[in-house]
């Protein structure tokens, strides 16, 4: 079964975060993504945003470009999950259906911001352990 963004209470709950099938088109990803339980709506940079989360487990934003967008038209998911350790990694996957070199721009900017992301929270939580009593119970 191809992996498609879950329009159930269940992701939302914390089960496992929605994912990206590229097979369903700009159109059809709009449609799932619309129907996600607990989803929130908004404008990002011209980009339409949709988030999705679990809190403190994982978080989904998904990017649909707008007209005025040179990678027009695509979607771009990013997933941040909290590790074991406390940071939340970022990965993103990206489907895009318009001229390819623009979207290979969207793909390494996204690919840029979720090592960005992750290296911040990785440093808070250095940052976080090394501001702790040594005798401080871990969280």
């Amino acid at each position: 079964m191809a992996s498609t963004i879950v329009p159930t209470a269940v992701a939302a709950q914390g089960a496992a975060p929605p994912t990206l099938d590229c097979e369903l088109g700009f159109q059809g990803l709009q449609t799932q993504a619309r129907a996600l339980a607990n989803a929130q709506f908004s404008q990002y940079g011209g980009f339409d945003l949709v988030t999705q989360a679990a809190p403190d487990t994982w978080r989904v934003e998904i990017f649909f470009t707008t007209r005025w967008h040179p990678a027009y038209p695509a979607v771009a998911m990013r997933t941040l999950r909290k590790q074991v350790t406390g940071v939340w990694t970022a990965e993103s996957k990206a489907c895009g259906y318009g001229d390819q070199a623009q979207f290979a721009g969207l793909v390494e900017d996204m690919k840029a911001s979720d090592k960005q992301l992750t290296d911040a929270s990785r440093a808070e939580v250095e940052r976080r352990k090394q501001s702790q009593s040594p005798l401080a119970p871990t969280p």
